[in-house]
Protein backbone atom coordinates (compact mmCIF):
# COMPACT_ATOMS: atom_id res chain seq x y z
CA UNK A 1 0.00 0.00 0.00
CA UNK A 2 1.23 3.31 -1.31
CA UNK A 3 1.45 5.95 1.35
CA UNK A 4 0.78 9.47 1.10
CA UNK A 5 3.66 12.00 0.99
CA UNK A 6 4.14 13.92 4.03
CA UNK A 7 3.88 17.62 2.98
CA UNK A 8 4.49 20.46 5.38
CA UNK A 9 4.53 24.23 5.48
CA UNK A 10 6.99 25.87 7.58
CA UNK A 11 9.25 29.06 7.41
CA UNK A 12 12.31 29.08 4.96
CA UNK A 13 15.43 29.91 6.74
CA UNK A 14 18.92 30.25 5.34
CA UNK A 15 19.35 25.89 4.96
CA UNK A 16 16.87 26.42 2.53
CA UNK A 17 18.52 29.10 0.00
CA UNK A 18 19.26 27.09 -2.38
CA UNK A 19 16.20 25.38 -2.78
CA UNK A 20 14.29 28.23 -2.33
CA UNK A 21 16.34 30.16 -5.62
CA UNK A 22 15.86 27.53 -7.81
CA UNK A 23 12.07 27.08 -6.93
CA UNK A 24 11.32 31.18 -7.57
CA UNK A 25 14.02 30.63 -10.81
CA UNK A 26 11.88 27.70 -11.93
CA UNK A 27 8.38 29.73 -11.51
CA UNK A 28 9.92 33.13 -12.98
CA UNK A 29 10.63 31.08 -16.20
CA UNK A 30 7.24 29.29 -16.23
CA UNK A 31 6.28 32.83 -17.00
CA UNK A 32 8.77 33.40 -19.72
CA UNK A 33 10.65 35.83 -17.96
CA UNK A 34 14.73 34.33 -18.10
CA UNK A 35 16.49 34.68 -14.36
CA UNK A 36 19.62 33.68 -13.76
CA UNK A 37 20.04 31.69 -10.39
CA UNK A 38 23.15 33.31 -9.45
CA UNK A 39 21.29 36.49 -9.88
CA UNK A 40 18.51 35.78 -7.88
CA UNK A 41 20.55 34.05 -4.99
CA UNK A 42 21.20 37.19 -3.13
CA UNK A 43 17.58 38.64 -3.60
CA UNK A 44 16.16 35.53 -1.61
CA UNK A 45 19.09 35.82 0.89
CA UNK A 46 18.68 39.00 1.80
CA UNK A 47 14.94 38.28 2.28
CA UNK A 48 15.57 35.79 4.48
CA UNK A 49 17.81 37.55 6.64
CA UNK A 50 15.23 40.41 7.22
CA UNK A 51 12.92 38.12 8.79
CA UNK A 52 10.88 40.43 10.84
CA UNK A 53 9.32 42.67 7.55
CA UNK A 54 9.84 39.48 5.00
CA UNK A 55 7.53 36.35 5.46
CA UNK A 56 9.07 33.47 3.59
CA UNK A 57 6.74 30.36 3.61
CA UNK A 58 7.78 26.71 1.81
CA UNK A 59 5.99 23.70 1.38
CA UNK A 60 8.06 20.85 1.26
CA UNK A 61 7.91 17.18 0.35
CA UNK A 62 9.27 15.22 3.99
CA UNK A 63 10.74 11.97 3.71
CA UNK A 64 12.44 11.74 0.13
CA UNK A 65 16.08 10.40 -0.38
CA UNK A 66 18.66 13.30 -0.82
CA UNK A 67 16.89 15.86 1.05
CA UNK A 68 17.98 16.30 4.52
CA UNK A 69 15.21 19.22 4.82
CA UNK A 70 12.61 18.57 2.55
CA UNK A 71 12.21 18.98 -0.79
CA UNK A 72 10.38 22.59 -1.66
CA UNK A 73 7.67 22.34 -3.61
CA UNK A 74 5.77 25.45 -3.23
CA UNK A 75 6.51 29.30 -1.80
CA UNK A 76 5.28 32.40 -0.43
CA UNK A 77 7.60 35.44 -0.30
CA UNK A 78 5.83 38.40 1.36
CA UNK A 79 6.84 41.72 2.16
CA UNK A 80 5.87 44.47 4.99
CA UNK A 81 5.10 47.89 3.32
CA UNK A 82 3.40 51.38 5.34
CA UNK A 83 0.26 52.23 3.23
CA UNK A 84 -1.37 55.51 3.51
CA UNK A 85 -4.43 53.34 2.28
CA UNK A 86 -4.88 51.41 4.77
CA UNK A 87 -3.26 53.53 7.32
CA UNK A 88 -0.61 51.49 8.53
CA UNK A 89 1.59 48.30 7.68
CA UNK A 90 -0.05 45.70 5.31
CA UNK A 91 1.42 42.65 3.10
CA UNK A 92 1.89 42.52 -0.22
CA UNK A 93 2.23 39.06 -1.38
CA UNK A 94 4.60 38.58 -3.98
CA UNK A 95 5.18 35.16 -4.96
CA UNK A 96 2.79 32.37 -4.21
CA UNK A 97 3.94 29.66 -6.15
CA UNK A 98 3.33 25.87 -6.24
CA UNK A 99 4.83 23.17 -8.89
CA UNK A 100 2.64 21.72 -11.13
CA UNK A 101 2.83 18.17 -9.55
CA UNK A 102 2.23 19.54 -6.11
CA UNK A 103 -0.86 21.54 -7.44
CA UNK A 104 -4.34 20.46 -6.12
CA UNK A 105 -2.87 19.16 -2.62
CA UNK A 106 -4.28 22.10 -0.42
CA UNK A 107 -0.62 23.68 -0.20
CA UNK A 108 -1.73 26.96 -1.68
CA UNK A 109 -3.82 27.62 0.92
CA UNK A 110 -1.77 26.13 3.59
CA UNK A 111 0.76 28.79 2.56
CA UNK A 112 -1.88 31.10 2.42
CA UNK A 113 -3.32 30.20 5.88
CA UNK A 114 0.60 31.03 7.55
CA UNK A 115 0.29 34.28 6.12
CA UNK A 116 -2.93 35.13 7.30
CA UNK A 117 -1.93 34.15 10.72
CA UNK A 118 1.74 35.95 10.71
CA UNK A 119 -0.31 38.86 9.71
CA UNK A 120 -2.58 38.95 12.34
CA UNK A 121 0.31 38.14 14.79
CA UNK A 122 2.05 41.12 13.37
CA UNK A 123 -0.72 43.34 13.02
CA UNK A 124 -0.80 44.13 9.58
CA UNK A 125 -3.99 46.19 8.28
CA UNK A 126 -4.27 44.29 5.36
CA UNK A 127 -2.82 41.85 2.56
CA UNK A 128 -2.34 43.04 -1.10
CA UNK A 129 -1.17 40.27 -3.97
CA UNK A 130 -2.07 40.61 -8.04
CA UNK A 131 -2.52 37.40 -9.94
CA UNK A 132 -0.92 37.71 -13.47
CA UNK A 133 -3.48 37.16 -16.22
CA UNK A 134 -1.10 35.57 -18.43
CA UNK A 135 0.40 32.13 -17.98
CA UNK A 136 -1.66 31.35 -14.53
CA UNK A 137 -4.75 29.71 -14.21
CA UNK A 138 -6.59 32.26 -13.20
CA UNK A 139 -9.69 30.69 -12.16
CA UNK A 140 -7.66 28.51 -9.43
CA UNK A 141 -6.08 31.53 -8.64
CA UNK A 142 -9.19 33.58 -7.55
CA UNK A 143 -10.98 30.90 -6.27
CA UNK A 144 -8.22 30.26 -3.69
CA UNK A 145 -7.85 33.92 -2.80
CA UNK A 146 -11.68 34.73 -2.69
CA UNK A 147 -12.09 31.33 -0.17
CA UNK A 148 -10.01 33.39 1.98
CA UNK A 149 -11.81 36.61 2.25
CA UNK A 150 -9.65 38.35 -0.59
CA UNK A 151 -11.67 41.15 -2.67
CA UNK A 152 -11.08 42.34 -6.21
CA UNK A 153 -10.19 45.85 -6.39
CA UNK A 154 -10.46 47.92 -9.72
CA UNK A 155 -6.98 49.15 -10.71
CA UNK A 156 -4.72 49.46 -13.02
CA UNK A 157 -0.95 48.29 -12.12
CA UNK A 158 2.30 50.26 -14.00
CA UNK A 159 5.55 49.42 -13.67
CA UNK A 160 8.88 50.57 -15.24
CA UNK A 161 11.99 49.19 -14.66
CA UNK A 162 14.72 52.07 -13.39
CA UNK A 163 17.81 50.00 -13.51
CA UNK A 164 19.19 47.84 -16.18
CA UNK A 165 19.57 44.04 -15.84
Amino acid sequence: MATEPELIVRRVSGVDLRAATELLVQQQRAYGREIDADRLRPIVQAALEDSDRILVVGAFHEGLPGFAHGKMVGVLMMSVLVSLEHAGEVGWIEELYVRDDYRRKGLGDRLLSMALDWSLGRGLRALDLEVAVEGHNLEAAEHLYFKKGFEKVRRARLSKTVTPG
